[in-house]
């Protein structure tokens, strides 16, 4: 599937070379595949050659009286087919899998300071005691706000779907009826699903929701949406789950009794995100607002002695994708952060890999790439576009790109051309042809 905002893929004839003038053609693609050690190709192109054809013209028919002459036409040689390179989409599935226990709107605990402007609680804006502070909101609703965001910005570089954990049949109450998740998700991973998301998740201002926390249910129904796609190898066939909470996983499908269900850790959790990994699909984890300490030893629906912080840098070790720090978990303490970490994951999901439909032959090449860097020229230094010509030798250390290998047939983004791609989602390619 083309993504025509990301890629535009463009094709120059060189008259001398390809007679016709100048033909373009608009796709996109991505690939994650990342190999190193680029073939090196001529930087400009050689037109000694002459493709224009046999214009001589015919000889006169013996004894006639009539000199004129009447050229040939012969059919121009065909292009060298850049007017036909396209780039083939291969778009990572994605699968949020999202919290929507209670705890996101009950009062006062599911509110939060969304725009971090007072961090000492007093209702005023931090460091002037004249200025009430800005309402706080639910985490539900900074959630529903950072997903539009992401599946907004980066629905054109990546395919998304949404799994609820509880689904929307949960209810309050201390039994299994509070930890309900659907077997598929409310919304299947697939092309522009921004807007099908939205509408099905509950809305911004929704505080009804209720329920446990079953986060080893919501990561099996993940598992089960992100089935592998046999077409694709398996570095092709890029798969991610993306979740977010804001407690400790329970409801654990073997508990006997309510105190079982909700006040005892459910281990079931971190074993469905190694099977996640195991199954070809990394999970990366997002807490919002989890402290760094153990829980009360109480009836109140949480997990008893339990350090969430502890347990979700447990999970983000085994998804495979832990950040490098000694917090390994994305944990956000308001909206600011949240969005933060969904962007960051986004951005590392996207892909610097593009896929020709086919080879460059040998009269083809890349006459020039650029990337958008997607800043403002007016208030940020270095914000034009980065451009190059020749691909690089070692896309590990230097900036550019080049072949992924000697087929000719994938390109990759490299350094300083990756990251600005990965933010701009905005690349241009130019292909030309020699002349034979």
């Amino acid at each position: 599937m083309s993504r025509h905002p990301l890629l535009i893929v463009s094709s120059i004839l060189l008259l001398g070379a390809c007679p016709g003038g100048t033909e373009t053609s608009d796709s996109a693609s991505e690939d994650t595949t990342a190999t190193s050690g680029g073939i090196i190709l001529p930087t400009s192109p050689d037109t000694t050659g002459d493709d224009i054809g046999d214009t001589t013209a015919a000889p006169t028919t013996a004894g006639a009286e009539d000199t004129s002459v009447e050229p040939t036409t012969e059919e121009p040689p065909p292009n060298c087919g850049v007017a036909d390179i396209k780039a083939d989409v291969r778009i990572p599935r994605v699968m949020l899998v999202l919290d929507k226990s209670g705890s996101m709107v009950a009062t006062p605990s599911g509110y939060w300071d969304a725009d971090a402007d007072d961090a000492d609680n007093d209702g005023f804006v931090d460091g002037d005691p004249t200025t009430p502070a800005t309402p706080k909101i639910t985490r539900w609703k900074s959630l529903h706000a950072v997903v539009e965001f992401i599946v907004t910005g980066f629905e054109s570089r990546m395919d998304f779907g949404a799994a609820l954990f509880p689904s929307q049949k949960a209810v309050k109450s201390y039994d299994i009826k509070a930890c309900p998740v659907n077997a598929a998700p409310e919304v299947v991973v697939d092309t522009d699903q921004g807007v099908s998301i939205l509408a099905t998740i509950p809305g911004a201002d929704d505080t009804n929701q209720q329920g446990g926390t079953p986060a080893a249910a919501g990561i099996m129904t993940a598992i089960g949406a992100l089935a592998r796609d046999e077409s694709l190898s398996e570095e092709e066939d890029l798969r991610y789950i993306i979740l977010v909470t804001d407690g400790a996983a329970n409801c654990n499908v073997d508990a006997m009794t309510g105190h079982d269900l909700f006040e005892v850790y459910d281990v079931h959790f971190p074993e469905m995100v190694t099977a996640a990994r195991d199954a070809g699909i990394p999970t990366f984890v997002v807490g919002i607002d989890i402290k760094n300490e153990a829980s009360p030893v109480k009836s109140d629906g949480n997990p008893d002695d339990t350090n969430t912080y502890e347990r979700l840098n447990e999970v983000a070790e085994l998804g495979g994708q832990p950040r490098p720090d000694a917090e390994k978990f994305y944990n956000s303490l308001n909206q600011i952060e949240l969005q933060a970490a969904l962007e960051a994951i986004s951005q590392e999901i996207t892909s610097c890999t593009f896929k020709l439909n086919a080879p460059l032959n040998d009269l083809q090449y890349v006459r020039e790439l650029i990337v958008q860097t997607d800043k403002d020229p007016m208030t940020e230094p270095n914000s034009d576009p980065l451009e190059y010509k020749d691909q690089v030798k070692d896309c590990g250390t230097e900036s550019g790109w080049h072949f992924t290998d000697d087929t000719r047939s994938a390109i990759e983004l490299c350094g300083d051309a990756c990251d600005a791609y990965k933010v701009s989602g905005k690349v241009d390619i130019t292909f030309d042809c020699f002349a034979p």
